[in-house]
């Protein structure tokens, strides 16, 4: 948080007569699932604790993002309509790459006691599926995502399947994106729908769809 406060602090003094700025948001999830999630931070606490401080006051807006074509966050920074933009990992990394944009401060991930530089992969299948036993017995299956170039539902497991001589377009039969809606592949697998599904370990932390021991 000090990170974030701090390039707040950077960007709201780098436009001089400048009192309001909009904060956009991009989360695996839906627009009121964002909102919730990270406009008591990007919006209230900024505002509250950092723009009040300032001379003259600094107001910060939040605005959830990269939900469709409307709300793209390149062409709101573009437009003029987008100060600053908080991503996961992966989205940041893909963005920094394809447009020149530079972060101004990075955020530590923890899990469990340890620190992480995204938040970490989890390839689930059903434990009774004799099929699928190691990452090599993809090849062929149905896989479920999150959203296209996130980090942990999609770069993460990308990787590691190359890593294992899979490679996700070539050589399984099908791919389905499911964006925020987990629950839905989730319980794709447990119906023999697909094969296995990428799922980040902080929403496997907070979610339990295996109470009957059906996943592996």
């Amino acid at each position: 948080l000090a990170a974030i406060v701090m390039a707040a602090q950077l960007v709201a003094s780098a436009t001089a007569g400048k009192t309001t700025y909009v904060v956009g948001g991009w989360l695996p999830q839906d627009s009121a699932s964002i909102s919730r999630t990270l406009a008591p931070i990007f919006q209230d606490y900024l505002s509250d604790r950092v723009g009040s401080k300032m001379d003259p006051p600094v107001k910060f807006v939040f605005k959830p993002v990269d939900q469709d074509s409307d709300t793209s966050s390149r062409s709101l920074i573009e437009s003029g309509g987008l100060d600053m933009l908080y991503s996961v990992a992966g989205s940041v990394a893909c963005k920094a790459a394809q447009f020149s944009w530079v972060p101004l401060a990075t955020q530590q991930n923890i899990l469990g006691s340890s620190v992480t530089g995204s938040d970490a992969l989890v390839v689930f299948s059903l434990l009774n599926n004799s099929a699928i036993t190691r990452v090599e017995d993809l090849k062929g299956g149905k896989l479920g995502c999150g959203y296209l170039y996130s980090g942990a539902t999609y770069y993460e497991g990308f990787q590691m399947l190359l890593d294992h001589g899979v490679h996700m377009y070539r050589d399984l039969a099908q791919v389905r994106f499911y964006g925020a809606d987990y629950d839905a592949y989730f319980r794709a697998v447990l119906r023999g729908d697909l094969d296995a599904g990428f799922v980040s370990a902080s929403w496997l932390s907070r979610n339990d769809y295996d109470e009957e021991g059906l996943l592996r």
